[in-house]
């Protein structure tokens, strides 16, 4: 597979922005733009813009909700043996190293989109703007972006450079100072803070996908309670703030209590139907990477990629005797016995969670890490087939990042200890839709037991779409290492237990990437160091 091997490749990197059908996102390559003839109308500002959404989304082996599952104790990393994506099972062993391909893969993906977004706000003032209040926008949508690829980087590498603008030359970034956690996250707040105001309430259909202020106000809380429970007392850092406005507790209630009355969002009646195929960006949907089958792609790299790469990944091998589900794939992040067990009895959402192969197929391949366990959210479907080029590159499903369960289950654990009754209102919405508006549910108590209720509801209520792993690491390493170590208890549920043995979370490495290796090496001598234990 390709890789980029340092950040300065980030500026020769071809800026391949994409022309757009109806649909946002809906793309087809278009080659003949440089950015000496770019930057001067509106459209040319939108397909920028464009150009850095395609960065959110970009598969290139380094997918994190797949990492993230695998990383949990909701996925084994699967796959045709142990070291089938040997990069993925450093992940699940709790060892990777500085070589590790995915991990210089995130680096490169988060550092393209960076230099994109950058690239948009420092060009903006030469377009010629006609329509009222469309710079203002677009600006806002870029700051998002770019604080959501920082996200990614301060909680998968933690130090690591900002940068605000486009350098001038290569010698710059690889003189680049690498900053702290806690400056890392001071400028995504700013530019949260920043773009909130600015972005619209709602978007029309043709323009699903992109950026609402009720989306920021999602990923404002999210940021701030793995800040809370994991950056305050794992890397010291002090209170979130963008150096005037404090994003404490109140602030991130206050956030998702302005989703929750907006009216702009509620949970449809039936589970089922939030993952199906023909009901994408539907009300539920806060924030969702958009996929499409219209590129026809056939780059193994990763960087041409506009479909769901990961629905390959996840799928079983070798399916037979079923008439939906019968398209191959690599059998990745297969869901684990503990999951499984997790769902209470009569929870339709098992159903929904679990394609369960030994049952549903009459054969399929059986390979490492077999559970007979699979993703039905997401494996491929026979009834919405590629148009064209590499099918495994060109699944049109869709990936929601932030749905409004999530907002639901985060404003109930935030009200713990501040307001019960509201906690326990949020906490029953989510399970009404799942069990029947006469289900009676738990009652949630200011202590550890109404905390582990939440967190049960966010397991079942969320599995398979990449979260566990982010709640795990915020809930404490002792919690983490015990809920993992759990999952790879499989006496009694396989007679191949040597394929889980030597797995397990490793508190050292605080379950983060190391810099990437060949990153430290192309930079000046000393620019770049490892903080993380594990890594030093």
């Amino acid at each position: 597979m390709k890789k980029i091997k340092n950040i300065a490749f980030i500026l020769v990197l071809l800026f391949v922005f994409q022309a757009c059908t109806k649909d946002f996102l809906e793309l087809e390559p278009k080659t003949n733009i440089t950015e000496e003839n770019y930057y001067k109308t509106e459209n040319d500002a939108f397909l920028a813009l464009v150009g850095a959404y395609d960065a959110l989304a970009t598969q290139n082996w380094h997918f994190v909700p797949t990492m993230a599952d695998i990383f949990s104790d909701d996925a084994f990393k699967g796959g045709s043996d142990a070291n089938d994506m040997e990069q993925w099972l450093q992940l699940e062993k709790g060892n990777v190293l500085t070589n590790n391909g995915s991990a210089l893969d995130l680096w490169a993906r988060c550092y393209v989109g960076v230099y994109r977004a950058n690239l948009y706000l420092q060009k903006q003032e030469q377009i010629e703007w006609k329509t009222e209040g469309l710079k203002t926008r677009f600006e806002a949508e870029a700051k998002f972006l770019r604080a959501y690829f920082y996200w990614d980087i301060v909680r998968h590498y933690g130090w690591a450079p900002i940068f605000e603008t486009v350098l001038p030359d290569v010698e710059e970034y690889k003189n680049a100072t690498q900053n702290n956690p806690q400056e890392i996250y001071t400028f995504i707040a700013k530019d949260l803070l920043a773009c909130i105001p600015n972005l619209p309430e709602s978007v029309p259909a043709e323009e699903a996908g992109r950026i609402t202020k009720y989306a920021a106000k999602a990923l404002l809380a999210r940021i701030y309670m793995y800040h809370e429970g994991f950056a305050k007392p794992v890397l010291g850092l002090g209170a979130w703030s963008d150096g005037t406005t404090t994003i404490d507790k109140t602030y991130a209630i206050n956030a998702l209590e302005d989703i929750i009355t907006s009216g702009n969002y509620d949970l449809l009646s039936n589970y089922a139907d939030v993952f199906k195929w023909d009901n994408e960006n539907n009300v539920e949907s806060l924030l969702e990477y958009q996929y499409s089958e219209k590129s026809n792609s056939n780059d193994w790299g990763g960087w041409g990629i506009n479909g769901n790469f990961s629905v390959t990944w996840i799928s079983p091998r070798d399916p037979q005797g079923n008439a939906i589900y019968n398209k191959a794939g690599w059998s990745f992040a297969t869901l684990t016995w503990s999951l499984f067990e997790e769902f209470e009895t009569g929870d339709p959402r098992k159903d929904v969670t679990f394609f369960n192969a030994d049952v549903e197929l009459s054969s399929y391949t059986k390979a490492y890490q077999n559970t007979g366990y699979f993703n039905r959210k997401f494996i491929a479907r026979g009834d919405f087939p590629a148009a064209g080029g590499e099918p495994a590159h060109n699944w049109r499903k869709n990936y929601i990042d932030i749905r409004y369960a999530d907002v639901l289950l985060m404003a109930a654990e935030l009200n713990l200890g501040v307001n019960l009754s509201k906690a326990q209102a949020y906490y029953e919405k989510v399970r009404k839709r799942a069990f029947g508006s006469s289900h009676t549910s738990p009652t949630l108590t200011n202590d550890v037991a109404g905390l582990d209720k939440i967190y049960h509801e966010r397991r079942v209520e969320l599995a398979g779409e990449g979260h566990r792993k982010w709640d795990l690491i915020r809930r404490g390493f002792d919690y983490t290492t015990a809920k993992i170590n759990e999952s790879f208890d499989v006496e009694g549920k396989t007679e191949i237990t040597q394929d889980y043995v030597g797995y397990g979370f490793n508190p050292q490495n605080y379950g983060m990437f190391p810099i990437p290796e060949s990153e430290i090496l192309n930079a000046n001598e000393g620019v770049l160091k490892q903080y993380i234990p594990a890594y030093k």
